[in-house]
């Protein structure tokens, strides 16, 4: 979560003071508790595993189930708004499109998205290789050791970025921090003995022309996927845990004797315990009884209440469970997206959020570019993030049967195998061209050539 400060409490951008970085990062580190919460719990480090019997309760069965919700909910919605590449398009993407190409930037999308409806933020950190010709790079940091610094007014401008972690010794102890602070030109390190004590080390210009530090958004409120709703994930954990515990308790019931006894004293009793135990025999005299004094277990009032609390869980989380019966495996792909409703609201509202992010992304790589003198426009990119969802694919008599109806273009975007229609059409053109110049060459007559795929009269 960004840090919100006055810009005019710093006379020089490029010359933070030490003592309003060290209070940024007394702020930031604040709030890392309810960030290892959150991690925890993706993690199936739930409350119930911290659970202990003591007093009257001691050795009573202590079961602590884990169902993992969070993992749940943060996997489906991550795959499904993000399980496919995001596409690009404009007039001159192709430098950028390229470079992301380069870095794998649809894996890096992928871990992004996870820290994004885990935390409910994700931060980007950009840099330039240490090649021997440098390309810009850009890498997720875990948001417990990077923060932005906005300034307060509507805008919320960048004003730094401070990226602060752990060094440590040959044996693995903690020996001090390291502080990296990015300026709109600099980077600026630092190091010290702790957070609060720190002495610069290393000043080095980037060419970024921002703050090369993007934080991304997973909604309005910067929560993640499954925050509000840990209350009920404990609550299901400890219904099944203690459902569990019953059982034990019912199996280790007690055996009420009534008429005779097992003898005068303790050893007496406990041999004849371990007689009927190997044994399995019981004789008793005239009149007298035994039975079983086991707890009465009402499993339907019990099922009836973890299905509600799961209910609530997929209910408020917008994450449906893809499990139970209303996703029968023959859905057509329409109404699978009348059944994925609720999803695809949560999946508009993560879309909104991220494309800001991304055309932040944009103007950066294009910054970089610029230096290296590739000129690049981000004015016009339309960004498309595409659903991971079932659909019904067109079957190839299906797809012949438009031939004349739509351009061939629209056509190859039909077919799941095809990437990049621009491309597929490019090399069509290639494989036209090569089979006509080999046909000239065996008959030995001009041939006229035939229409462009594209449907367009005019040629490239």
């Amino acid at each position: 979560m960004a840090i919100i400060r006055d810009r005019n409490l710093i006379e020089d951008i490029n010359d933070i003071p030490i003592a309003l970085i060290a209070n940024c990062i007394k702020e930031h580190q604040d709030g890392l508790d309810r960030l290892v919460k959150l991690e925890d719990y993706y993690k199936g480090k739930h409350a119930i595993l911290e659970r202990d019997l003591g007093g009257e309760d001691k050795g009573l069965p202590n079961n602590k189930l884990v169902a993992n919700h969070a993992k749940y909910i943060t996997d489906v919605a991550t795959g499904y708004v993000f399980g496919k590449p995001i596409k690009y398009e404009g007039g001159q993407i192709d430098e950028i499109t390229g470079a992301y190409k380069d870095i794998d930037i649809v894996s890096h999308d992928s871990e992004l998205s996870k820290d994004l409806s885990i935390f409910g933020i994700g931060l980007e950190l950009y840099f330039m290789s240490g090649d021997e010709v440098p390309i810009p790079k850009v890498t997720v940091i875990d948001p417990r050791q990077i923060f932005l610094v906005v300034d307060d007014t509507v805008e919320y401008k960048s004003i730094f970025g401070v990226h602060y972690y752990e060094k440590r010794d040959i044996e693995n102890e903690v020996a001090g921090w390291k502080i990296n602070v990015y300026t709109q030109d600099l980077i600026v390190s630092y190091s010290g003995e702790d957070l609060t004590d720190f002495a610069m080390t290393d000043i080095n210009k980037h060419f970024f022309g921002a703050v090369p530090v993007v934080e991304f958004w997973n909604n309005e409120e910067q929560q993640g996927d499954f925050e509000q709703q840990i209350s009920l994930m404990d609550a299901y954990n400890l219904l099944q845990s203690d459902r569990v515990n019953d059982k034990e308790q019912l199996v280790d019931a007690l055996l009420k004797v009534s008429g005779v006894s097992f003898g005068d004293d303790e050893e007496e009793i406990s041999k004849t315990a371990r007689m009927l135990k190997k044994h399995k025999i019981l004789e008793l005299p005239d009149n007298a009884d035994a039975s079983w004094l086991v707890k009465q277990l009402n499993e339907t009032e019990v099922e009836v209440l973890k299905d509600a609390i799961k209910s609530d869980i997929h209910e408020f989380s917008m994450v449906p469970n893809l499990t139970d019966e209303n996703f029968a495996s023959n859905s057509s792909g329409v109404a699978m997206k009348y059944k994925l409703f609720g999803l695809e609201q949560l999946a508009v509202i993560k879309e909104r959020y991220y494309i800001q992010g991304l055309r932040e992304r944009l103007k950066l790589f294009a910054n970089i570019l610029t230096v290296k003198a590739k000129a690049v426009n981000v004015s016009n990119v339309i960004i498309t993030m595409i659903r991971n969802l079932p659909e019904n694919e067109l079957t190839i008599q299906e797809l012949v049967s438009l031939i004349g109806l739509v351009s061939n273009e629209t056509l190859l975007s039909l077919l799941p195998f095809v990437e990049d229609t621009t491309e597929e059409i490019k090399k069509l053109k290639k494989q036209l061209k090569e089979d006509l110049e080999r046909t000239k060459e065996e008959f030995g007559f001009p041939i006229v050539p035939p229409e462009d795929v594209t449907g367009d009269e005019s040629e490239e």
